[in-house]
């Protein structure tokens, strides 16, 4: 293969071709890089070679010289010359061509061992990186692993919660439940005992106001019969009547019949009393319409009085009577039974 030569400036480096400027140290540079440094100037005194520094002053030390020359320049450049001139000279252009191709030679080895310096510098650095690397790979596959068993003990942790939270909501379920149904028995219990109540309150209201307008003075269930006592003759107010000619007894006007009268401690202030819900302390039995009761009356404790007179103003007519009542007749001790002529003259 042809050795290529090449411009000495190491700047250069550029491949000769045609034409090239050869320096009598055996060094050769292209005309632009000769141009650059002056080396084409003959008239230069102080020219230096660019390569080694060695002083051209004479006019043949830098010649420029035809690398492709002619058949006719080969056949004249060396004719007249003695053989011994000839061997000079090719010897001398051999020694050249051997000092470029060792130039080139130990400049390639420079250029290589500079790569390889710099290749064993990357390769190092490279090798460096890769040990990082595996270093951080290796970290991140610990943390990865630490964190996959993190991972798991919170999923177990999770599922733990689950767990004890379906417990804690049966339980609340549970006890929401019983709450419910302890709270409607409450309510069943006050709803019985308000119903209770009601149906007490209601039974003694009319039970206690059946009869109660009847008697002088009340006000829509508002008496108090705490006050009534027994009427006997000459005390008090009493009412009368005169005995019909039905009764059987010959008395006339002077014979009286027992009867329940309104005592003297009768007042104003316990008509507008309000009665509410008697208790039993404060009850007081009401006459028997049309019966009989027994001399020794518990209620009354003496003997009956005169017999009771309705009042005039009294309007109220129970059990579907059609006139007002009598008297309340009650039989006299050692007497006949005056229910003969009663309130309803049956």
């Amino acid at each position: 293969m042809e050795y290529i030569v090449r411009c000495n400036d190491l700047k250069c480096r550029a491949q000769l071709q045609d034409r090239a400027v050869v320096t009598t140290c055996s060094h050769v540079f292209c005309i632009a890089c000769s141009d650059r440094t002056g080396l084409a100037q003959a008239s230069n005194a102080n020219r230096q070679c660019p390569a080694c520094g060695t002083v051209l002053g004479a006019p043949d030390d830098v010649v420029v010289a035809g690398l492709n020359p002619s058949e006719d320049y080969k056949t004249s450049v060396l004719s007249g010359l003695s053989p011994s001139i000839i061997l000079e000279c090719a010897s001398r252009g051999l020694g050249f061509y051997s000092y470029q191709a060792s130039q080139e030679i130990v400049y390639q080895e420079h250029l290589a061992k500079s790569l390889t310096e710099k290749y064993a510098g990357l390769n190092q650095q490279m090798d460096q990186l890769i040990h990082d690397a595996n270093a951080q790979i290796k970290m991140l596959q610990d943390k990865l692993h630490s964190k996959g068993a993190d991972v798991a003990s919170l999923e177990q942790k999770l599922l733990d919660l689950n767990d004890a939270f379906r417990e804690k909501s049966r339980a609340l379920q549970h006890v929401q439940k019983l709450y419910q149904s302890l709270k409607a028995q409450v309510m069943a219990s006050h709803v019985a005992t308000a119903a209770g109540d009601e149906a007490d309150f209601t039974l003694q209201t009319a039970r206690g106001d059946r009869f109660v307008d009847r008697i002088p003075g009340t006000r829509s269930g508002t008496a108090n019969f705490s006050q009534m006592g027994v009427g006997i003759q000459g005390g008090g107010r009493q009412h009368r009547r005169d005995d019909s000619g039905s009764s059987g007894n010959g008395g006339g006007a002077s014979g009286q019949r027992g009867g329940v009268a309104l005592g003297s401690g009768w007042n104003q202030q316990h008509e507008s009393a309000p009665v509410g819900t008697p208790s039993q302390s404060h009850r007081s039995r009401l006459p028997v319409l049309g019966g009989t009761r027994p001399s020794n009356n518990s209620l009354l404790g003496v003997n009956a009085g005169p017999a009771y007179q309705p009042s005039p103003v009294t309007t109220r007519q129970p059990l579907g009577v059609g006139r007002n009542m009598g008297a309340f007749g009650f039989k006299r001790p050692g007497g006949a039974n005056n229910t003969a002529n009663g309130p309803l003259r049956r």
